[in-house]
């Protein structure tokens, strides 16, 4: 058993700074004690490893690079095949994986014929719903991510109200969450209206309506609006406008935040050629943007551990409690006063394993 002794836990859920510990561990933690020697120098804060609720895995490099950074879990919404992602899912040295695997979306759309997803994730109606819902329980899917188009901003198939709720229900009697990418107010509306647990993204081309945010609260919808992505989308695809649509993405999390809407943090982090956004730097930098729609630094590190660990079930980890998996950051400042500092921890620990700097 490993020992962490005389450190400050961070309570994530209060913002509270504990007396000082010792905390015992293997994979998970086994004791959390008053320090033997509470008279000697701290050994710093100890903080919940971070969870990034939006990424895709493409390569291994990239995602030990994020695990030295602080993310001890990432949230793949996309990898193909299964193969790959069982792979990273028993490497011990990258952050543990939870993986969806090919998202559902239309015949034809441009997961499948730009992006390269399986032929096989594309559904072609209510009826398919099931076969497609078989092959990614019988693949090892943690969850299910679903594409949602807005058939009047564009030419690209999009699947149908009949179809998503198939989905969603389907996914919901097998115990699986559902996650949409959307990303126009018309988006949001037929994710609402399918019922999907998390929307991903956030417009940055219109405003969200009020009719659309009170329905997110009434229904307990939660957004993980990976602005980092629509930073990276606007910068790449709309010139001098590029500015002014992100002013609007973040103007429509300062609503849904302002309005009570549970905000996670994820980043869409990705290795391709469209919008490339790097794994790990790319959370911290999200954790920034949220602080400027109006979270406080409290509530932007929560989104990224108990917050996260909440919305998307993940009960054993996201805070630390004697039985969580032991993914832990070890820290030489408080990072509620001094965000910059989580960029860089003094120690990385996953599932009990220490991670070499």
């Amino acid at each position: 058993m490993t020992t962490l002794r005389n450190v400050h836990i961070i309570d994530v859920d209060t913002a509270a700074i504990g007396d000082a510990v010792d905390i015992g561990f293997t994979d998970t933690i086994t004791t959390i004690h008053p320090a033997e020697d509470p008279s000697a120098e701290s050994n710093g804060f100890v903080l919940p490893g971070l969870i990034a609720t939006h990424v895709h895995l493409k390569s291994r490099e990239p995602l030990v690079g994020a695990l030295r950074s602080g993310l001890t879990t990432l949230v793949d919404l996309g990898a193909h095949p299964d193969s790959f992602v069982d792979d990273l899912r028993s490497d011990r040295g990258i952050p543990g994986i939870v993986s969806a695997g090919s998202a559902a979306s239309a015949p034809g759309s441009s997961q499948i014929e730009v992006m390269g997803f399986p032929v096989g994730s594309g559904v072609t109606g209510p009826d398919d719903a099931d076969r497609f819902l078989d092959w990614r329980e019988a693949g090892g899917a943690d969850l299910i991510k679903i594409i949602i188009e807005d058939p009047d901003a564009t030419e690209v198939p999009a699947l149908d109200i009949p179809t998503l709720r198939a989905l969603v229900d389907g996914a919901h009697d097998r115990g699986l969450l559902t996650v949409a990418h959307a990303v126009t107010p018309r988006a949001f509306d037929r994710g609402l209206e399918a019922g999907v647990d998390v929307l991903t993204h956030v417009p940055f081309g219109a405003r969200l309506s009020e009719a659309t945010i009170s329905r997110i609260i009434e229904t307990g919808t939660i957004v993980s609006p990976t602005l980092v992505m629509m930073r990276a989308i606007a910068d790449t695809r709309l010139g001098d406008h590029a500015d002014s649509a992100f002013a609007l993405a973040l103007s429509n999390v300062r609503v849904l935040h302002a309005a009570g809407v549970r905000i996670i943090a994820g980043t869409d982090a990705n290795e391709t050629p469209f919008a490339p956004v790097p794994h790990g730097a790319s959370l911290h930098d999200e954790l920034g943007y949220l602080i400027d729609a109006g979270m406080t630094a409290a509530e932007a590190v929560r989104s990224a551990t108990s917050g996260a660990a909440d919305a998307l079930e993940l009960s054993d980890r996201g805070r630390i409690v004697e039985g969580g998996r032991a993914d832990l950051l070890v820290l030489g400042t408080d990072p509620l006063a001094d965000l910059d500092g989580l960029r860089t921890p003094a120690e990385v620990w996953v599932g009990g394993v220490q991670v070499s700097s």
